[in-house]
């Protein structure tokens, strides 16, 4: 566990207190299940124990943040790697990024997903910035020939819950896929509260959140079809789309509704795994709670 003091700046005249943490995580399929090969934590990252809710033997991973939010100087990373098997990792709860103002120092969280054999779901809930974050968010995902992903992002500005628009604070995200070295989608998003990018029509549109799916394994256009048909029923709500992209089938919501983000990646997840798969995959548990 590191806890570091960094020295005042003009704007605070007391040492800020900050946490940088790391969670390194290796899995390994061994006796009809996938099981941790390797766990090392520093600082306030943790995962409780593996469930199995599927015959396959595919683990279920909950990984844990205890202080519960990213505030100003913090730096999370997080790796983890798929030697071979089946997992599914996410979240008990949204993340959250904390108000820092006008503070020069950032708010940052790292992630680095690599697989080598088998297939890896990243699936956690919502990360939400505060109204006045300097936050960035950094997704590294490296693929071996023939594994494959299943992933989403989803990120709300403020808190449309509670009426808090995000009238300031900046935002730095990037998300890089690569296969045996070769980048298969590379975005960068970059934008502070009221700018161009946060309000014109080819950006954010003043919208809350914005998520992104990608899947490696792609369904057919039927599937595809009738899902985006019965998620954008409701077109006050905001908007999803679907684009394939080479190797890649791409998702995208843009509107006001995490959760309705949230529930239609998931439905187009597990409508996919079963279509591809043979399969309907088991939700975790702890989405329902």
């Amino acid at each position: 566990m590191l806890l570091e003091t960094l020295e005042p700046t003009a704007e605070s005249s007391k040492p800020l207190r900050t946490w940088r943490a790391q969670l390194d995580l290796s899995f390994r399929e061994s006796a009809g299940r996938t099981r941790l090969n390797h766990c090392l934590h520093e600082g306030p990252l943790r995962v409780q124990r593996l469930f199995y809710p599927e015959p396959s033997g595919k683990a279920h991973c909950y990984l844990l943040h205890p202080p519960g939010g990213v505030v100003l100087g913090d730096q999370l990373k997080i790796n983890i790697a798929l030697e071979s098997g089946e997992a599914l990792v996410t979240t008990p709860s949204a993340g959250r990024f904390y108000t820092v103002d006008d503070h020069p120092e950032t708010q940052r969280q790292t992630v680095n997903l690599s697989v080598h054999e088998g297939r890896l779901e990243w699936l956690p809930q919502e990360t939400i910035l505060f109204n006045g974050v300097n936050a960035q968010l950094a997704t590294r995902i490296d693929l071996a020939s023939a594994s494959q992903l299943a992933f989403w992002d989803v990120v709300v500005l403020g808190r449309p819950a509670c009426s808090e628009a995000f009238s300031r604070g900046r935002l730095q995200q990037t998300l890089e896929v690569y296969r045996e070295g070769e980048a298969l989608l590379i975005e960068r998003l970059a934008f502070a509260a009221g700018d161009r990018v946060s309000q014109s029509r080819m950006g954010m549109q003043s919208q809350s959140t914005v998520g992104i799916m990608v899947l490696t394994e792609i369904p057919g256009t039927p599937l595809l079809d009738q899902w985006l048909e019965a998620v954008n029923l409701d077109a006050n709500n905001g908007a999803f789309t679907v684009t394939q992209r080479d190797t890649l089938m791409i998702a995208r919501y843009l509107g006001e509704d995490a959760q309705r983000c949230r529930e239609g990646f998931a439905q187009l997840w597990e409508a996919a795994v079963l279509e591809l798969r043979g399969s309907t995959p088991a939700t975790p548990r702890i989405w329902h709670t």
